[in-house]
């Protein structure tokens, strides 16, 4: 039988840092449309190079990281 290796794959939004997650949180009080669209984004995908740029220009903004294998654990 075949093992479906896309459902052990793990969606970006699981796998992202506490650290970062509370920041969207938080600036999700302020941008509500743009974290929720980040959100959304993050939890349809699961690889870091599948992230739309306009959705990674936000995450910089809201988290102040460069790389964006940095927000998130590996899977």
């Amino acid at each position: 039988m075949y093992h479906n290796l896309k459902q052990d794959i793990m969606k970006l939004i699981d796998r992202l840092k506490k650290e970062y997650s509370d920041k969207l949180e938080m600036n999700n009080l302020t941008y509500p449309t743009l974290v929720g669209n980040v959100c959304k984004e993050l939890e349809e995908i699961s690889l870091i190079g599948d992230i739309r740029y306009g959705t990674w220009t936000d995450l910089k903004f809201f988290t102040g990281v460069e790389n964006p294998y940095d927000l998130f654990y590996e899977n």
